[in-house]
Protein backbone atom coordinates (compact mmCIF):
# COMPACT_ATOMS: atom_id res chain seq x y z
CA UNK A 1 0.00 0.00 0.00
CA UNK A 2 2.90 2.48 1.00
CA UNK A 3 4.74 2.01 -2.52
CA UNK A 4 0.79 2.71 -4.50
CA UNK A 5 0.50 5.48 -2.67
CA UNK A 6 4.33 6.63 -3.16
CA UNK A 7 3.52 6.19 -6.92
CA UNK A 8 0.56 7.94 -6.80
CA UNK A 9 1.99 11.12 -4.60
CA UNK A 10 5.39 11.05 -7.49
CA UNK A 11 2.41 11.23 -10.19
CA UNK A 12 0.73 14.07 -8.90
CA UNK A 13 4.18 15.68 -8.13
CA UNK A 14 5.47 15.06 -11.67
CA UNK A 15 2.88 13.56 -13.62
CA UNK A 16 4.73 10.36 -14.26
CA UNK A 17 3.15 7.08 -13.35
CA UNK A 18 6.19 5.22 -12.11
CA UNK A 19 4.06 2.01 -12.77
CA UNK A 20 3.83 2.33 -16.47
CA UNK A 21 7.68 2.94 -16.92
CA UNK A 22 8.63 0.35 -19.89
CA UNK A 23 11.43 -0.18 -21.81
CA UNK A 24 10.74 -1.07 -25.62
CA UNK A 25 6.71 -1.09 -24.68
CA UNK A 26 7.24 -4.79 -23.78
CA UNK A 27 9.60 -4.92 -20.47
CA UNK A 28 7.73 -3.03 -17.61
CA UNK A 29 10.52 -2.27 -15.58
CA UNK A 30 8.33 0.34 -13.49
CA UNK A 31 6.24 -2.61 -12.58
CA UNK A 32 8.69 -5.44 -11.85
CA UNK A 33 10.50 -2.77 -9.68
CA UNK A 34 7.03 -1.71 -7.85
CA UNK A 35 5.88 -4.99 -7.34
CA UNK A 36 9.23 -6.49 -5.98
CA UNK A 37 9.06 -3.32 -3.84
CA UNK A 38 5.62 -4.13 -2.64
CA UNK A 39 6.00 -7.63 -2.59
CA UNK A 40 8.99 -7.64 -0.81
CA UNK A 41 7.30 -8.17 2.86
CA UNK A 42 6.23 -11.58 1.83
CA UNK A 43 10.07 -12.50 1.73
CA UNK A 44 11.35 -10.52 4.54
CA UNK A 45 8.15 -12.19 7.07
CA UNK A 46 8.99 -15.70 5.35
CA UNK A 47 13.06 -15.06 5.57
CA UNK A 48 12.90 -13.88 9.20
CA UNK A 49 10.36 -16.31 10.72
CA UNK A 50 11.43 -19.65 9.08
CA UNK A 51 7.96 -20.23 7.38
CA UNK A 52 7.53 -22.36 4.57
CA UNK A 53 4.73 -21.35 2.37
CA UNK A 54 2.25 -23.77 0.57
CA UNK A 55 0.36 -23.09 -2.74
CA UNK A 56 -2.20 -21.47 -1.01
CA UNK A 57 0.30 -18.99 -0.07
CA UNK A 58 1.15 -18.67 -3.63
CA UNK A 59 -2.46 -17.83 -4.71
CA UNK A 60 -2.29 -15.08 -1.82
CA UNK A 61 0.90 -13.72 -3.67
CA UNK A 62 -0.82 -14.04 -6.81
CA UNK A 63 -4.27 -11.81 -5.52
CA UNK A 64 -1.86 -9.55 -3.49
CA UNK A 65 -0.28 -8.76 -7.09
CA UNK A 66 -3.81 -8.06 -8.48
CA UNK A 67 -4.70 -6.03 -6.22
CA UNK A 68 -1.74 -3.76 -5.75
CA UNK A 69 -2.02 -2.94 -9.88
CA UNK A 70 -5.94 -1.96 -8.70
CA UNK A 71 -4.33 -0.12 -6.09
CA UNK A 72 -2.57 1.82 -8.45
CA UNK A 73 -5.25 3.10 -10.62
CA UNK A 74 -7.67 3.71 -7.46
CA UNK A 75 -4.57 6.18 -6.52
CA UNK A 76 -4.81 8.03 -8.88
CA UNK A 77 -8.62 7.86 -9.61
CA UNK A 78 -8.94 8.95 -5.92
CA UNK A 79 -6.22 12.23 -6.59
CA UNK A 80 -8.50 13.03 -9.66
CA UNK A 81 -11.52 12.98 -6.75
CA UNK A 82 -9.91 15.14 -4.35
CA UNK A 83 -8.73 17.83 -6.96
CA UNK A 84 -13.01 18.23 -7.77
CA UNK A 85 -12.10 16.00 -11.27
CA UNK A 86 -14.76 13.30 -10.29
CA UNK A 87 -17.97 14.43 -8.85
CA UNK A 88 -18.81 11.46 -7.07
CA UNK A 89 -16.86 8.46 -6.55
CA UNK A 90 -18.60 5.01 -7.42
CA UNK A 91 -17.82 1.35 -8.87
CA UNK A 92 -18.71 2.34 -12.01
CA UNK A 93 -17.40 5.65 -12.42
CA UNK A 94 -13.96 4.10 -11.52
CA UNK A 95 -14.25 1.26 -14.23
CA UNK A 96 -14.69 4.02 -16.64
CA UNK A 97 -11.88 5.78 -15.34
CA UNK A 98 -9.70 2.44 -15.81
CA UNK A 99 -10.67 1.82 -19.64
CA UNK A 100 -10.17 5.50 -20.49
CA UNK A 101 -7.32 6.14 -18.51
CA UNK A 102 -5.77 2.76 -20.17
CA UNK A 103 -6.59 3.80 -23.77
CA UNK A 104 -6.03 7.40 -24.18
CA UNK A 105 -3.51 7.59 -21.65
CA UNK A 106 -0.21 9.28 -24.06
CA UNK A 107 2.68 7.24 -24.51
CA UNK A 108 5.69 9.10 -25.47
CA UNK A 109 8.71 6.67 -26.93
CA UNK A 110 12.21 7.00 -27.08
CA UNK A 111 14.65 5.18 -29.99
CA UNK A 112 18.40 6.17 -30.71
CA UNK A 113 18.14 9.83 -29.68
CA UNK A 114 15.05 10.44 -31.28
CA UNK A 115 11.86 11.18 -29.23
CA UNK A 116 8.52 10.20 -30.46
CA UNK A 117 5.27 12.08 -30.55
CA UNK A 118 3.26 11.34 -27.53
CA UNK A 119 0.44 9.02 -28.84
CA UNK A 120 -2.57 7.64 -27.39
CA UNK A 121 -2.32 3.90 -26.56
CA UNK A 122 -5.54 2.85 -27.96
CA UNK A 123 -6.79 -0.66 -27.85
CA UNK A 124 -3.66 -1.36 -27.20
CA UNK A 125 -3.20 0.13 -23.79
CA UNK A 126 -5.09 -2.97 -22.61
CA UNK A 127 -1.98 -5.29 -23.63
CA UNK A 128 0.11 -2.77 -21.99
CA UNK A 129 -1.81 -3.30 -19.22
CA UNK A 130 -1.58 -6.96 -19.22
CA UNK A 131 2.03 -7.11 -19.67
CA UNK A 132 2.00 -5.26 -16.38
CA UNK A 133 -0.06 -7.42 -14.67
CA UNK A 134 1.72 -10.22 -15.95
CA UNK A 135 4.94 -8.23 -14.74
CA UNK A 136 3.07 -8.42 -11.17
CA UNK A 137 2.40 -12.18 -11.25
CA UNK A 138 6.26 -12.87 -12.16
CA UNK A 139 7.40 -11.18 -9.54
CA UNK A 140 4.91 -13.26 -7.17
CA UNK A 141 6.08 -16.16 -8.01
CA UNK A 142 9.55 -15.29 -7.73
CA UNK A 143 8.94 -14.29 -4.54
CA UNK A 144 7.28 -17.42 -3.44
CA UNK A 145 9.94 -19.84 -5.34
CA UNK A 146 12.65 -17.86 -3.30
CA UNK A 147 10.81 -18.61 0.19
CA UNK A 148 10.50 -22.02 -0.78
CA UNK A 149 12.73 -24.54 0.80
CA UNK A 150 11.12 -27.87 -0.17
CA UNK A 151 11.92 -27.33 -3.95
CA UNK A 152 8.08 -27.90 -4.49
CA UNK A 153 8.34 -24.37 -5.96
CA UNK A 154 10.95 -25.04 -8.70
CA UNK A 155 10.46 -24.41 -12.27
CA UNK A 156 9.81 -27.81 -14.00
Amino acid sequence: MLVAAFNTLAWRMTGFNLFSFSYMVLLPIGALVMGFAALSGFYLGATRFHFQPRHIDFAFLLIVAVAFAVQIFLGIYLSFYFMGSVPHPSLDSFMEFISLYVTRVKHTMHLDRHTSDSVAAGGAGWYLLMVQVMALCAVARTIYGATDRSGSAQWE
